[in-house]
C-alpha cells in the first residue's frame, strides 16, 4: 500500500514539474504566436491609418478579414488555429503576459524585431539628443537673466 502510494506521488511531482510553457498540439508556438500577433497589429494599424482614412466608403470588417488572411498566409496558419491558440494562451494568462511583454518591447524599441531599425529615426533621435542637451543650460541661464532685468510690477 505505501509503495503504490509512493509511486503515485512521484509521478505527481513529476508531472507537477513538467514543462509548463509547452504548448499542446494544434496550438501555436511561443514564437511563431508573437510573430503572428505582431502582423496582425501591423496591418490593424495600417488599415487605421492609411486605408480607412483615405476611403470612407470601404466594408471595414471585410477588407480587415482580406489584410488579416494576408498575415495567416505569410505565417502558413489560418484563422481557425489562430483562434484556438489565442484562446489558449488567454486561459494561460503567465503565457500571455509574457507574450505581451515582447510585444510592447519590441513596440516601443525600433528594430528590436526582425526588421533592422530605421536608420534615419536613429540619425534624427541622436540629434534630438544632442540639442536638448546642448541647449537647456542656455535656455535656463537666459531665463535667469531675463527675470532679473525685468523691474517687478507695482501694485495698483
Amino acid at each position: 500500500m505505501m509503495r503504490s502510494f509512493l509511486i503515485v506521488t512521484f509521478f505527481l511531482l513529476l508531472q507537477s514539474c513538467a514543462n509548463k510553457e509547452k504548448v499542446p498540439g494544434g496550438i501555436l508556438p511561443k514564437q511563431q504566436m508573437r510573430e503572428v500577433m505582431w502582423d496582425m497589429i501591423r496591418a490593424s494599424e495600417f488599415l487605421q491609418a492609411y486605408v480607412f482614412t483615405k476611403d470612407s466608403t470601404i466594408d471595414k470588417i471585410a477588407e480587415s478579414q482580406k489584410w488579416y488572411n494576408k498575415v495567416f498566409q505569410i505565417h502558413k496558419t489560418d484563422k481557425a488555429t489562430f483562434e484556438k491558440s489565442f484562446a489558449y494562451y488567454k486561459a494561460n494568462p503567465l503565457l500571455m503576459k509574457d507574450m505581451l511583454d515582447t510585444l510592447a518591447r519590441k513596440f516601443i524599441t525600433p528594430g528590436a524585431g526582425r526588421y533592422p531599425a530605421d536608420s534615419a529615426f536613429k540619425k534624427r533621435d541622436s540629434m534630438r539628443l544632442q540639442h536638448q542637451s546642448t541647449t537647456r543650460p542656455v535656455d535656463s541661464l537666459l531665463r535667469k537673466k531675463l527675470i532679473r532685468k525685468t523691474k517687478p510690477l507695482k501694485p495698483v
